[in-house]
This record gives C-alpha cells, structure tokens and sequence, in this order.
C-alpha cells in the first residue's frame, strides 16, 4: 500500500454552545447543559454571564494551537476569545475540549460567530444570533396571566 502523508488538520465533530459542561470523572462521561444557538434580550448591549462551548475533534497529529473567537458577523470585530494547545495522542484519538467564557459582551442585535481555528486555518464557526425584545413591565396588558 503506498504511504499517504497526514491530514493537515484534524476533523471537527462537533462544537456546541451550552450553559454547562458537566464531566463525570469516573466514567468520563460529557454532559452539556443548556443548549442554545442564539438569546434574547430587553437591554443592548447585553452580558452574558458565563457560556461553554464544547469541542470534540480526532484525525489530528501531535501538539496544535487552538484558537476560539467570537466575532461580530457585520464588521468581523474581535469580542472574546481564547488560545490553548491541544495534544493528539494519535490520529484515532478523540480530543474533547471545554472552552469556558464569563462576561460574554453583545453590542448589538445581530449575527455573530463562534470560529474555531487550528494554528492560523479557520476549520469551523458556528452561527449565533443575538436579537432584542420589548422590556417586560409588571402589570401592562399583555403581561398578566390570562390575557
């Protein structure tokens, strides 16, 4: 059989955005709470106290950077991110990785983008909407039980 050279990058399987991750240590079990691909909010810009993004990637070859930004999909601005190297023990190996963000700032209503890149190659971004709503007042029509 001829001899084929290694992927350039590995292949993503997943990459969701939750709540929560919980890691049992025992089994080694994942189990993401919360999930969602956009919010809702009465105030602009809004604050998003703590989000994950889990990420789970094989066919890849020893020691890479991982980078994960959060970008406006409008302008491409930069909001949030974070860089850490990851290790492949080998091609079949699964990596699964937590990426926790707190104090997530939305300027504005709108699309914005999760991107997963390995070294400078984007190899993933996920979609994330953002969108307003009318403020909630206690007692106008509309707002009570029963209307």
């Amino acid at each position: 059989m001829p001899k084929t050279s290694p992927p350039s990058q590995p292949l993503m399987l997943a990459m969701v955005i939750c709540d929560t991750v919980i890691d049992d240590r025992i089994s080694g079990k994942k189990s993401l709470i919360g999930l969602f691909d956009a919010i809702a909010t009465t105030n602009l810009p809004c604050r998003v106290n703590e989000l994950h993004v889990f990420v789970a990637l094989t066919e890849g070859y020893g020691k890479r950077e991982l980078r994960m930004r959060c970008i406006s999909s409008e302008s491409d601005e930069e909001l949030f991110g974070t860089t850490t190297d990851i290790e492949f023990p080998d091609p079949l190996s699964v990596v699964e990785l937590n990426l926790g963000f707190r104090g997530c700032e939305f300027p504005e209503a709108g699309e914005y983008r999760f991107q997963l890149f390995i070294e400078q190659t984007l190899l993933c971004e996920r979609k994330f909407r953002v969108t307003q709503v009318p403020g909630f007042q206690p007692g106008a029509p509309g707002n009570q039980l029963g209307d």
